[in-house]
């Protein structure tokens, strides 16, 4: 297959743009005057002129290689329908370099599991793409598949391909527990890899793992061994980002590779082996002295999260849930700031706000942090005010502050009881505290997605940031007006924002739907 002419390519583009534009214009000029157009059709009839047969159309003039990559961002059951629309195009889709199966595409509708792997089968049989960039099968897995799958994969690595994605689902017809898709070895030892994702696969390599190129790992479903993980780090290189979701079977984490700048674990998997009791949680510890990003988010399931050596880390996100188990996740959660006080941007959901609330009002102290950023995923409620307040008061060196909606919950509620037991809306101006962030450093300040039955709760801390953040330079506000006259309510909450004193006189406020 040819390479791609940036020049070349990007002029026939240009010209099919202009050209279409231009038929466009003929098109609503013909249909809005008939007389105009009768009289041009007079004068060719009496001129003796033939009628000129239309040009090749420009998309079937464009190179194959562009064409192809045009058909690239199809699904490939569109894909293989562009056959039909002439000689050029009857082959040209067997030579596509990205094939996505998937069973809930809409042209699967009412199809069984059967039938959408007699497809995958048959389109590969007609497939004669040298390099394949792309190969997506997601279906759900049974057993009796196995061997078609292995047929899948065998294709896909013949073809060179470089992102892989091997992504099974539970079926819904079948109640019995299956046995996940065995990887075959021979998928342990390609060099074209860039990026894999398995999901309910059983990844046990017995061969020396060899992904040299892979840059991306995602696995998730999925039982592992710290040795399984060894394995594969060791046989990848240039690893970049890895991400385990839905996963279970160990209970550290040591990622040693320079290479690897990003690890995303969501969503353990509490899978009965490792359900324990209270008195000996299950702990996942975690060790990545090169890493330069953490995510943890979703359920925690039964597992506490330790961080020992994350020297490294600049981006640290914490947007999960566990139990209400306050002596265990506050002490997870304490380490875990401990070992984050030198990153410059942190992420935090409305689980772990809700648990620095109760911290903060059970006078437990908090470590001095370097954040600059620091980004709060929640609703604003009496709940999170104490934890917010936390943060504030330890972040010295915060410049931007970001409050951002999303889903939330009542967690810790026996501890929050008469800890919460405040006037919300006056929350923030009966506050004794010094926030040296006010004074000193924060510049920037946006609300995302703010809610207009909140307003008032999100206005009062508004209020109290004009009035203190000294250095403040922006502040943005999205709302989502709604209601019988969200008009009304838009203007009344501008007006409300323009009567707030600000300490900073070059402050700006940007209120905007």
């Amino acid at each position: 297959m040819s390479s791609l002419n940036a020049d070349s390519d990007d002029d026939i583009l240009r010209s099919f743009s202009q050209s279409s534009k231009r038929h466009k214009s003929l098109e609503i000029m013909s249909d809005s005057d008939d007389e105009d157009f009768s009289q041009l059709w007079k004068r060719h009839r009496t001129s003796g002129s033939r009628i000129k047969k239309p040009a090749l159309d420009r998309i079937t003039a464009l190179p194959d290689s562009l064409r192809l990559h045009v058909l690239s961002f199809l699904p490939v059951e569109e894909v293989i329908k562009t056959q039909v629309l002439s000689r050029r195009w009857q082959h040209l889709w067997t030579c596509t370099a990205s094939l996505v199966f998937r069973l809930r595409d809409p042209v699967f509708i009412g199809k069984s599991v059967g039938e959408f792997v007699k497809f995958v089968d048959n389109t590969l049989l007609l497939c004669k793409c040298d390099k394949l960039e792309k190969f997506v099968v997601k279906f759900a897995y049974v057993p009796i598949y196995a061997s078609n799958v292995n047929r899948w994969t065998r294709f896909a690595t013949g073809s060179g391909v470089e992102e892989l994605q091997l992504i099974f689902e539970e079926s819904p017809d079948d109640f019995d527990e299956v046995d996940d898709y065995l990887l075959p070895q021979h998928l342990y030892t390609n060099s074209s890899f860039k990026a894999l994702q398995f999901s309910m696969c059983n990844v046990m390599p017995k061969v020396v793992v060899c992904w040299n190129s892979l840059t991306k790992l995602t696995i998730g479903r999925a039982k592992l061994s710290e040795d399984v993980i060894q394995k594969i780090l060791a046989g990848s290189p240039v690893l970049e980002v890895l991400e385990l979701y839905y996963f279970y079977g160990f209970n550290r984490l040591h990622v040693s590779n320079a290479s690897v700048k990003k690890l995303i674990l969501r969503d353990v998997w509490e899978h009965e082996e490792e359900v324990e009791d209270d008195a000996n949680p299950s702990v996942l510890e975690i060790s990545a002295p090169c890493l330069h990003s953490l995510e943890i988010s979703g359920s925690l399931g039964y597992k506490v999260f330790r961080l020992a050596n994350v020297s490294s880390l600049v981006d640290a996100i914490l947007n999960s849930y566990g139990s209400e188990d306050y002596e265990r996740y506050s002490d997870m959660l304490g380490g875990f700031l401990q070992r984050i006080v030198h990153v410059k941007k942190i992420t935090l959901g409305d689980w772990a706000i809700q648990l620095l609330s109760v911290m903060e009002g059970k006078g437990l102290r908090s470590p001095l942090m370097k954040c600059e950023c620091l980004t709060l995923e929640t609703v604003i409620r009496d709940s999170v005010l104490p934890g917010i307040a936390r943060m504030l008061e330890s972040s010295h060196n915060l410049e931007t502050l970001v409050i951002t909606m999303s889903r939330c919950g009542e967690y810790f509620e026996e501890e929050l009881y008469g800890l919460c037991d405040f006037d919300e809306k006056h929350y923030w101006t009966s506050q004794k505290k010094v926030f040296t962030c006010l004074l000193f450093s924060l510049q920037k300040v946006k609300f995302i997605g703010l809610e207009r039955y909140e307003l008032d709760l999100y206005l009062s801390f508004v209020q109290f940031l004009l009035m203190n953040a000294k250095m403040l330079q922006k502040m943005v506000i999205n709302a989502r007006m709604g209601g019988y006259n969200p008009q009304k309510e838009f203007s009344g909450a501008a007006q409300k924002l323009l009567s707030f004193p600000r300490y900073s006189r070059s402050a700006v406020v940007l209120l905007y739907e």
